[in-house]
């Protein structure tokens, strides 16, 4: 099949960047330096725009060659209180379903295009930060959000549109994040401290994920807990919602929780995470306790090279088969703006039904995507 020779290149490509790096915003930066999120990013809960010591990491720690110092590092602001940030991820894709002699198809498009603003209103007290995403599909809201820092305990209060703060905040929607179908993006009020090595965030939001207006006659409450150190990170998250928004209109508690780690073993960075997930289910007629699991290990291969293997599971605990996925590949950063990755991709769903996804069947997927960032 066709993606077995795109597979081939994918090494051979992965060869010649090896011999000849920015890394994207990824929880395994920070389990490889000790770091917090919010050391890293704007949003102090991960992923998105990036502090000023995250651009100067970025630009001057992460690619092949050093092509900046400190002085050199890009000036994001456009005026004295707005800066503004970036994400476009160009791909490549080759699909080869494993199923009834369907034919293999190869697509170009966008993964991901976001801008990020930060308005300053009062210096290191309060501010405005958008993230707008612009591609793929048509242009939406991720997140809108107030932000009062200087709390007590190095707090921060949050209010808007937000993503929850729940275990890893992982780029790459996997079952983690898919199965659960409570971790979108939804309106509330969020409060967090991160005294020493505690990182603790609480949100109440109106339990609607990816929603505009609320129908939920309760509230969500998501919270996450961690102690983070130099040789790792471990916590747990827990979430309840006292109106479950996949069961139409009928009041039906969802809860879910479970651990997250992460282990630094020098050029070794692992993580994982798991979640027990209590949701009504169709198939049963009855509530089921569901199990999503993610795991993946960072090698650094040399300098602005980082390799990846990571593995999703999901049990549905209603008689339908698990659903498995197995990514290995290549991360090299080539410059300070620009990324390669290069990924092999098995997945064996056994025609799982993923309420992101779709109806996934059983297929090898390589993927080629350019990822340009500031």
């Amino acid at each position: 099949m066709r993606v077995y020779y795109h597979l081939a290149g994918l090494f051979i490509l992965g060869l010649v960047t090896f011999i000849s790096n920015k890394i994207q915003a990824e929880p395994y930066l920070a389990v490889r330096e000790g770091l917090m999120c919010s050391a890293c990013h704007v949003n102090q809960t991960g992923i998105g725009m990036r502090t000023l010591y995250g651009v100067e990491f970025t630009q001057s720690d992460m690619p092949i060659m050093e092509t900046v110092d400190m002085e050199g590092v890009l000036d994001r602001d456009i005026l004295d209180f707005i800066s503004i940030g970036g994400d476009v991820r160009l791909a490549n894709t080759t699909r080869a379903p494993d199923v009834g002699g369907a034919k293999s198809t190869n697509t170009f498009g966008f993964n991901e295009g976001n801008l990020y603003a930060k308005i300053t209103i009062k210096q290191d007290r309060f501010y405005i930060y958008v993230d707008e995403a612009f591609a793929p599909g048509t242009a939406n809201n991720r997140e809108l959000v107030g932000i009062l820092e200087g709390l007590p305990n190095s707090g921060y209060l949050k209010v808007g549109r937000m993503s929850l703060p729940y275990g890893w905040r992982l780029w790459d929607f996997g079952f983690t994040r898919s199965q659960p179908g409570f971790l979108g993006q939804d309106f509330g009020v969020e409060i967090g401290f991160e005294p020493g090595t505690i990182s603790f965030q609480a949100a109440i939001s109106n339990g609607e994920p990816f929603a505009i207006s609320d129908s939920n006659t309760g509230k969500q409450f998501t919270t996450r807990l961690a102690t983070v150190h130099s040789k790792g990170r471990i916590g747990a998250s827990f979430t309840f919602n006292s109106d479950d928004p996949t069961v139409g209109g009928k009041r039906r508690t969802f809860v879910a929780g479970g651990p997250h780690i992460g282990v630094n073993l020098g050029q070794i960075a692992v993580l994982g995470e798991a979640h027990f997930i209590r949701a009504f289910d169709g198939v049963k007629n009855d509530f089921v306790t569901r199990i999503a699991a993610y795991g993946e290990a960072n090698v650094l291969l040399s300098p602005g090279v980082n390799g990846k293997v990571a593995f999703d599971y999901f049990d549905p605990k209603n008689g339908n088969p698990t659903a498995k996925r197995l990514r290995i590949g290549l991360e090299p950063t080539i410059t300070e703006f620009m990324q390669l990755r290069v990924f092999y991709e098995v997945m064996r769903p056994r025609n799982f039904a993923d309420p992101l996804f779709g109806l996934n069947p059983n297929q090898d997927v390589v993927t080629l995507e350019l990822h340009m960032m500031f």
